[in-house]
């Protein structure tokens, strides 16, 4: 019976308590935005009139493909390695979860596969064409 009278107290204070939320009352707190000193890098303000043409001709090509890593150093380590040596451009794409290390920017196949003949002499012997988008370069 002591159990019964407890609980039913209980409930009867626990109604009493009448809760008001008003909206208009509340404030949010400000947020603490971070402050930017410089955004742009002073280096990258210096660009050459080159690089201000706003057409890029982007078409399908061949390029070779070194190494396909899942460890960026390893294929940063390459690309430094390889840009003293050739005269080609030279790129890391990223596709998850590998860095891929691609030489080139051929149109035509016959000279993809001649760069990639030689790559396999120099030692890269998983060298192999890829078709994908290239920057030809404009003459």
């Amino acid at each position: 019976m002591k159990i019964i009278l407890f609980l039913v107290s209980t409930f009867l204070i626990a109604q009493d308590k009448k809760i008001d939320f008003d909206p208009n009352q509340l404030i949010d707190p400000e947020p603490k935005w971070p402050i930017i000193s410089s955004p742009l890098n002073t280096e990258n303000l210096l660009i050459n009139n080159n690089e201000l043409d706003s057409t890029q001709i982007i078409i399908e090509g061949f390029r070779v493909q070194l190494l396909a890593t899942k460890e960026a150093s390893k294929a940063e380590q390459l690309q430094k390695g390889l840009l003293d040596n050739l005269n080609q451009n030279i790129y890391i794409v990223y596709e998850a979860p590998n860095y891929k290390v691609r030489i080139g920017d051929f149109i035509d196949r016959r000279k993809a596969e001649n760069l990639r003949k030689e790559m396999i002499k120099e030692g890269y012997t998983s060298a192999w064409i890829i078709r994908t988008r290239i920057k030809p370069k404009v003459e």
